[in-house]
């Protein structure tokens, strides 16, 4: 996806991409938000075999992503991608 947005930066055309993606972009002027696009939600899910067990790694990653992402808004992420 990130190759397809550099694509549209460089006015190869026009793209559907997230919001978390070239919101960056959009603010900038650089891209042109033309209107939104229905979908589904998009989740993220932490699998681990056991709570019991975590590994204190695993548990503060966990941990990173709760306070990084507190509301699951795209301009939370947008703050992650590499402009």
């Amino acid at each position: 996806m990130i190759m397809i947005r550099d694509a549209v930066r460089v006015g190869a055309g026009a793209a559907r991409l997230p919001l978390s993606l070239v919101s960056r972009d959009i603010a900038s002027g650089r891209l042109v938000h033309r209107g939104d696009v229905a979908g589904s939600d998009i989740a993220l899910w932490a699998l681990y075999p056991t709570r019991r067990l975590l590994n204190a790694r695993v548990s503060a990653f966990l941990e990173l992503l709760r306070r990084s992402f507190p509301t699951g808004m795209p301009e939370e992420l947008a703050g992650y991608v590499d402009g």
